[in-house]
């Protein structure tokens, strides 16, 4: 009410005074800009001043006389308003001031929040490199193209997808993918038999591409917003298909007595797998190992369920050691890493100080990366946690660099002296991805994949050596004492060495043969014992127990 009544009492006192104070007081107002009733009030009392000021003139134009003088007294209207907005707010409240500030800190906050909301959707990160051309650049040697056994393999898998389309192509399929040599019956081997008979060109650009010295292929992508996670990978599938095939064919020669032809096709086998090992895929690599696996393994059993004459012995122990001669068993995983940095530069902004962070578009590429045929689909809200968390740009780069730094550290080690040095490679992985979702999807199993590249080669090297044993079997009428004469001998070029003991393999003359083995994944000696799992199973490589033993050849029970 008294506010009101201040109000009114100033305009009415304004309608009795001279148009000239009227409208200088009503424009002072105006500059003032503050609260409405604060003005009402600074109204009513300059209203009053100049009322008391014009009381003693008589007649209009004294009034207008001193009104004129009067408001040149008091300077320019907007400079007075200014000059008592400031007043006003000096003399309020400090808890009106304190309610002011607050109101203000949260309008900037939420002004704040709608622009960092706004930036945060709308960020994008910014791609400059070519990791798919660097990608090309790290897998082609410096070699002429007609080197490349890539060409001739491509033309064997484009002849192999025109056999599936074939009625009969499903029931060869299923036969050749029978692990074990005597599960098939007679009439699918011969059945199988007459299938690759009639698909002999397949097999021949398979052995003309094992006898080029590289194998590459250039990688491209359908959409260049996609990196390398758009690379259509090697047609690995068919690849496998083939060297399935390729052990049949050895086992079928070797049946019918022509162990040259069965031994050459195990060693274009092999081959195959060591070209396939060139890739800068973990994938391409881990299934060049599988194919190595194989023919190694075939070629023991064909060894031990056949008398092989010394000369063809010769000739397989001699080609074996061409194929396996300055063959890195190491595992390369320099395009993994490649993938990382596209995925970095993809996922992650420019901006925020020069350090990056996760963006909305990156949480999308993470959820596709994660996602696995046959689980449940995630949502980008499940992983919208991880922009908070997730280490910055920088940050995600160094632990990159850290965790292939360890994997060149351990590549430097056997599986013994990673043993012997107490190197716990899990707790170290985990260390290192720690909060970092990028690394915890695509980070490879380094010390699974050591594993498998020391089987891989300790597989290879004690089939070399078990050959070599035979050869002196049948030139000296025994077998050795001991390895040592097999190499002082010139049958072998060098002892085995068993990576889980960092010694010799161990090698055993029995009364009816020898026993080869390594102490295996437990490293203990268990006396050449094959190791078994809980349920009973026997396997070349087991966790628990036993040894990993490649003579006499034992079948694994599955």
């Amino acid at each position: 009410v008294r506010k009101h009544s201040r109000k009114f009492l100033a305009v009415s006192t304004l309608e009795q005074m001279p148009v000239s104070i009227a409208d200088f007081l009503n424009l002072v107002i105006m500059k003032m800009k503050y609260r409405k009733e604060v003005r009402a009030e600074v109204l009513a009392e300059l209203a009053g001043h100049f009322e008391d000021e014009l009381k003693e003139c008589k007649t209009d134009e004294q009034k207008q006389q001193k009104a004129r003088k009067l408001i040149g007294e008091f300077g320019e209207a907007e400079t007075l308003g200014i000059l008592l907005r400031r007043a006003k707010k000096r003399c309020r409240p400090l808890w009106r001031t304190i309610a002011a500030r607050c109101f203000q800190a949260v309008g900037v906050l939420f002004l704040l929040l709608i622009l960092y909301t706004i930036w945060f959707f709308t960020a994008k990160p910014v791609v400059r490199v070519n990791y798919v051309a660097e990608l090309n650049k790290l897998a082609r040697p410096s070699a002429e193209e007609s080197e490349n056994a890539g060409v001739f393999y491509e033309k064997a898998i484009q002849l192999l997808k025109a056999k599936q389309a074939k009625p009969d192509y499903n029931d060869i399929k299923e036969i050749s993918r029978k692990k074990n040599y005597d599960e098939a019956t007679p009439e699918e081997k011969e059945k199988l038999k007459m299938w690759l008979a009639s698909n002999e060109k397949i097999f021949d650009l398979i052995a003309e591409g094992t006898k080029r010295p590289y194998y590459w292929q250039t990688y491209k992508t359908n959409d260049p917003n996609s990196g390398i996670l758009g690379i259509l990978l090697p047609e690995l599938a068919e690849i496998r298909k083939i060297a399935r095939f390729l052990i049949w064919r050895a086992r079928f020669s070797a049946e019918e007595g022509r162990f040259n032809d069965s031994f050459n096709t195990l060693i274009n086998a092999y081959r195959l797998g060591k070209h396939l090992k060139n890739e800068p895929f973990i994938v391409g690599q881990l299934t060049g190992i599988a194919v190595e696996a194989l023919s190694a393994v075939t070629l023991r059993d064909i060894l031990n369920n056949y008398n092989i004459n010394t000369e063809s012995l010769s000739t397989l122990q001699e080609n074996l050691q061409l194929a396996i001669a300055n063959e890195d068993f190491v595992i390369n995983l320099t395009g993994e890493k490649l993938f990382l940095y596209d995925e970095i530069q993809r996922c992650f902004t420019e901006d925020f100080l020069g350090s990056g962070r996760l963006c909305f578009s990156g949480i999308k590429r993470i959820k596709q990366l994660s996602s696995s045929p046959g689980s449940p689909e995630a949502s980008e809200l499940d992983f919208l946690p991880y922009v908070f968390t997730q280490p910055n740009r920088e940050k995600t780069k160094q632990d990159v660099d850290a965790l292939y730094s360890f994997w060149a550290e351990l590549t430097k080690k056997t599986p013994y002296q990673i043993h012997i040095e107490k190197i716990d490679i899990e707790n170290k992985l985990k260390e290192i991805r720690k909060g970092n979702i990028l690394l915890g999807i695509l980070a490879p199993a380094i010390n699974r994949v050591i594993e498998l590249s020391y089987r891989n080669k300790t597989n290879v090297y004690a089939t070399l050596t078990i050959i070599s044993l035979m050869r002196y079997k049948q030139e000296k009428g025994q077998y050795p004492e001991s390895l040592e004469e097999v190499v002082s001998s010139g049958f072998l070029k060098e002892l085995p060495m068993d990576p889980w003991s960092d010694k010799p393999l161990i090698y055993k003359k029995t009364a009816d043969g020898f026993t080869l083995y390594s102490v295996g994944l437990n490293f203990k000696d268990d006396g050449g014992i094959l190791g078994r799992n809980d349920r009973g199973q026997t396997s070349l490589w087991n966790t628990e127990n036993g040894d990993a033993v490649f003579w006499p050849v034992i079948k694994e029970e599955k």
